[in-house]
C-alpha cells in the first residue's frame, strides 16, 4: 500500500475528498497513490498542509520507504547471484538461495522472488538430473564413445548462467516480474 493512501485512509479521507481538501485533481491523487512516488513542490505542499505533516518530514517517509525497497531489492539480487554456487557445490544452486531467502523473507517482495528464484533452481536441478541419468543410456545407444554426459552438464550450467545474467538484468531495471513458472515448491 502506498504511504499517500495509508496516511489518506488514516485520515479518514476519500481519494475524492482529499483531491477537494488540496485542490489536486482526482488523478493526481490516484497516480500518486498507484505509483508511490514522492510529491514535488505544489502537491507536497498540499498533502503536507491536509495531513498536517511538515514537508520535510512527508519527504523522509519517502526516502525511509524507498531506502528499504533498495534494500529488498539488494537481499534479491544476492538471492540470485547466489545461485551460481551450482559451478563449485553440489546443490549450492539451492541450499545457498534458501538459506539467505530464509533470513531475509521477512519482507514480502522477498519472500516472493526469493521463491521464483528457488523454485526455477529446483526445475532445473531436476531436469538436469534427470538429464544426466538418462545421457550414458542414450550415449552407448546413439554416439558410441561421445562425451555427451559432459554437453549436457555444459549445455544445463549454460542455461542457468543465462537465466541468472537475465534475471540479474531484470532486477537491476527494477522490473521484478521474472521467472513466472506454473510449478511452484515453495
Amino acid at each position: 500500500m502506498s504511504l499517500i493512501k495509508k496516511i489518506r485512509e488514516k485520515s479518514g479521507y476519500t481519494q475524492m475528498d482529499l483531491a477537494q481538501k488540496t485542490g489536486l485533481s482526482l488523478r493526481t491523487i490516484q497516480r500518486l497513490e498507484a505509483s508511490n512516488q514522492e510529491p514535488k513542490g505544489h502537491t507536497l505542499a498540499m498533502l503536507s498542509k491536509v495531513f498536517h505533516i511538515e514537508p520535510s518530514t512527508l519527504q523522509e517517509k519517502f526516502h525511509s520507504i524507498q531506502k528499504n525497497k533498495n534494500s529488498e531489492i539488494v537481499a534479491v539480487k544476492t538471492i540470485n547471484l547466489s545461485v551460481l554456487a551450482c559451478f563449485g557445490i553440489p546443490f549450492g544452486n539451492i541450499i545457498l538461495p534458501i538459506m539467505l531467502w530464509r533470513k531475509k523473507r521477512k519482507s514480502k517482495l522477498v519472500d516472493e522472488l526469493g521463491r521464483k528464484i528457488i523454485n526455477f533452481q529446483i526445475i532445473w536441478t531436476t531436469i538436469l538430473l534427470l538429464s544426466l541419468i538418462i545421457s550414458p543410456f542414450i550415449n552407448s545407444k546413439l554416439f558410441g564413445s561421445f562425451p555427451l554426459i559432459l554437453i549436457v552438464l555444459f549445455v544445463a550450467l549454460t542455461i542457468n548462467l543465462i537465466v541468472v545474467c537475465f534475471t540479474a538484468i531484470l532486477l537491476q531495471r527494477k522490473n521484478l516480474n521474472f521467472l513466472n513458472l506454473p510449478i511452484r515448491f515453495l
